[in-house]
């Protein structure tokens, strides 16, 4: 448990102030110089305790100042080492990019995509999904929105459909559907098929946890098309949707707003093996072992 100086000093100087006043007052009302001589030495005491402390407190303080220096060192040789370790990694690799809940920052999806980037794979479509309205209560509304009957299979029709579009390149017609109704955003236009796609999954709210409605519908129609799929997310998400993607034999990394999560999701790429990789419970291993001959460049 870390130390809180400022209760330690404020306690001291309380003492210090009830001690002085009981010198007064003591020493006014018995005149017993053997009371005031042994208050005397107690604040002494206390006097070389606080000084201790004092010194305690630089001594930790120096050495975070140098544990925080030490930190940005490394962060900053891994910002500068990493373009090389990943380099055309991935080339020719075609990737689309889903975020399935609103409540992940749509920024640590843009640090992902540039390491995806610098490995030189092609991103051809990233799409976020906003918040959707409570289909439990609403389900038959927003089915008539776009276009379909609201029986119970519906849902899995609509995102059948959407994967169809996302992975063919071909068509928008669902994607304009979802758009039309603000329930997705799409970045990116590129008229052709990809070959992998990169669900970015996990939740800060309980109640945006739809992982088995939106995220598994879509890998399982992924699957059938034969696109790769990975299941991603971040290491700061308070509910994890790793066991899920796992259940359903994906890749998964569970830190991939990391550096060792970004070279991972590389890793796992390239040597198409699956495993769950990452540092927390799920996680079989860090990081994936290449293959020992890496893919040359075909272009």
């Amino acid at each position: 448990m870390p130390i809180d100086f400022r209760y330690y000093i404020s306690s001291l100087a309380a003492i210090f102030l009830a001690l002085g006043i009981g010198i007064v007052i003591g020493g006014a009302l018995m005149g017993n110089d053997e009371i005031v001589k042994s208050q005397e030495m107690l604040i002494l005491s206390l006097e070389q305790e606080f000084q201790q402390l004092r010194s305690e407190k630089k001594y930790l303080q120096d050495g975070l100042k140098a544990r925080d220096l030490e930190i940005e060192v490394l962060r900053q040789f891994n910002r500068e080492i990493l373009p090389l370790l990943v380099k055309d990694l991935l080339t020719d690799r075609k990737i689309a990019v889903i975020k399935t809940n609103p409540t992940i920052d749509s920024g640590l999806t843009a640090e992902m995509i540039k390491i995806l980037h610098q490995a030189g794979a092609e991103v051809q479509r990233i799409i976020n999904f906003t918040e959707w309205p409570d289909l439990t209560l609403e389900s038959k509304t927003v089915a008539a929105r776009l276009g379909f009957k609201a029986d119970e299979l519906w849902l899995e029709h609509l995102f059948s459909r959407f994967m169809e579009e996302v992975a063919s390149g071909e068509r928008d017609e669902i994607l304009s559907s979802l758009q039309a109704n603000n329930l997705i955003q799409v970045n990116g236009n590129i008229k052709e098929p990809i070959d992998t796609l990169i669900l970015f999954g996990g939740s800060h709210d309980e109640k945006m946890i739809r992982v088995d409605e939106f995220d598994l519908t879509l890998v399982k129609t992924a699957q059938n098309i034969g696109l790769t799929v990975v299941g991603v997310e971040p290491l700061s998400a308070s509910f994890s949707y790793i066991r899920k993607y796992k259940n359903t034999g994906l890749i998964t990394i569970d830190n991939v707003d990391t550096l060792p999560g970004q070279v991972a999701l590389v890793f796992a790429l390239v040597s198409g093996k699956k495993g769950e990789f990452g540092v927390k419970e799920t996680a079989q291993a860090l990081l994936p072992k290449l293959p020992p001959k890496l893919p040359t460049k075909t272009r």
